[in-house]
């Protein structure tokens, strides 16, 4: 985002001899100028807001499926004590069917396109904005 400094417009300094008139005139468009530039910036955090919200979401949905999907995997207790070593290696673990793997790949490459998308989104968004700025 830009620097703070870069987006405050100057306020016009009117010499104290002018007109009453005169200087409300020049002290509103300064005014109307700050009240256009707050109203870009909110506007343009709550886009990256409401991104960063969808994209969360998603992050959030994705791991409530992988945990209601994958098979839960040993339960551990806090003790005081250290576990011991196991002696002898544990057996693997059967495979996932095929059909099974391929749908959590699936799943995983939509959400993957999904927030990838939205990241695209946001990163243009910004480098647009800051080469208007800069124009």
């Amino acid at each position: 985002m830009k620097n703070l400094r870069e987006t405050i417009t100057r306020v016009p300094v009117v010499p104290p001899k002018t007109n009453r008139e005169e200087r409300k005139e020049v002290l509103q468009e300064s005014i109307d100028k700050y009240l256009g530039a707050i109203e870009t910036q909110i506007g343009d955090l709550k886009k990256v807001g409401k991104n960063a919200l969808v994209i969360g979401g998603i992050i959030v949905a994705v791991y409530a499926l992988t945990e209601l999907l994958l098979p839960e995997g040993e339960k551990r207790e806090t003790t005081t004590e250290p576990e011991p070593l196991p002696v002898a290696p544990e057996p693997e673990k059967a495979h996932d069917s095929m059909l099974w793997a391929t749908m959590k790949g699936v799943a995983t490459s939509v959400i993957l396109a999904i927030a990838k998308d939205k990241l695209l989104q946001i990163i243009d968004h910004l480098t647009t904005k800051d080469a208007e700025a800069t124009a």
